[in-house]
């Protein structure tokens, strides 16, 4: 289950005492491969051999005999990688879990869904990314925030409102930026109508009756978020005034194609797909993360741990 970028993040992780990390292996061999010291900060747990594997496998059929596991569906289930480190975290033996290098988010998150699931039963699991840019003229001094871009298909307009909630919290509490948050769409204040637009323009709306600690305005379109001269010419009435830092998408396909883009044309440091709504820390990865994305995202779950 390790790659060198992962091993490499988590020898820096617990060298510079960012987490006490725990990495999951399959085989004895893979210290000596990769030259692996291990310390009080960095430990290796050998799913195949663990003396884990009974607990974990025991506690996950209690947890889901009801949807119809049964004790050897569970002892099949924790020879998965991403069941064992989520039952894990369900148990407290580890504070949370970071995974997605070699696992599609749905694989890396669908464990979490069925075991950890959210804070209350009403709570919605979405996902954001920290994009990060050189240029400190973008966002709030280069950073922004971008939701759902990971988990939730094509949310209703009630769930934009809880996803643009989390996110604000995850803006202030992760990020340390002030979020201004812009609800995007390809129409800018009504400049046209469609289904789309009118979902984004009536999130903002149920957002701002609970009259919010934030700044937001919607639905914009992305130039008109981002540039204080478009949104003088488009939106001159926005709270926003083209400076977001905080980017809710209307639906799943924009937000990641949106991000990949800056990702891979505009040169942003991306972090993500970040969780939030779980009851405990659980965050992917990108299949193409490198070892500073995944060291990254591990020293942003350890701040959720607190």
């Amino acid at each position: 289950y390790l790659n060198h970028d992962v091993v490499e993040a988590g020898i820096i992780c617990a060298n510079n005492k960012i987490a006490k990390i725990v990495l999951l292996v399959d085989s004895d061999d893979v210290k000596n491969r990769f030259n692996i010291v291990e310390s009080e900060y960095l430990k290796l747990e050998n799913i195949k051999t663990s003396d884990l594997k009974p607990m974990l496998a025991s506690a996950l059929y209690v947890k889901r005999k009801e949807k119809g596991v049964t004790e050897q569906k569970a002892a099949e289930l924790i020879e998965n990688p991403v069941y064992f480190a989520t039952m894990m975290v369900e148990l407290g033996l580890v504070d949370g879990m970071a995974c997605g290098t070699i696992f599609t988010s749905a694989d890396s998150i669908r464990p979490a869904l069925q075991i950890i699931k959210g804070k209350t039963k009403e709570s919605l699991i979405s996902s954001y990314f920290i994009a990060i840019s050189e240029n400190k003229n973008f966002g709030d001094n280069g950073v922004m925030l971008l939701a759902d871009c990971g988990i939730n298909m094509n949310p209703t307009k009630e769930e934009l409102v809880e996803i643009c909630f989390e996110t604000v919290k995850s803006a202030r509490n992760i990020a340390g930026i002030e979020p201004r948050v812009a609800m995007l769409s390809y129409s800018t204040m009504g400049s046209a109508e469609g289904e789309g637009a009118i979902k984004m323009r009536e999130a903002t709306a149920l957002i701002k009756a609970q009259n919010p600690d934030f700044v937001i305005d919607g639905e914009l379109q992305f130039d008109a978020a981002v540039s204080t001269k478009v949104a003088q010419r488009k939106a001159p009435n926005s709270e926003v005034k083209g400076n977001a830092t905080v980017f809710i998408f209307p639906n799943l396909e924009c937000g990641n194609i949106a991000y990949k883009v800056m990702q891979r044309f505009a040169g942003f440091k991306v972090i993500g797909p970040l969780c939030q709504g779980f009851r405990k820390p659980i965050n992917d990865m990108s299949r193409g993360a490198d070892t500073n994305e995944i060291i990254r995202a591990v020293a942003i779950t350890a701040l959720q741990c607190e």
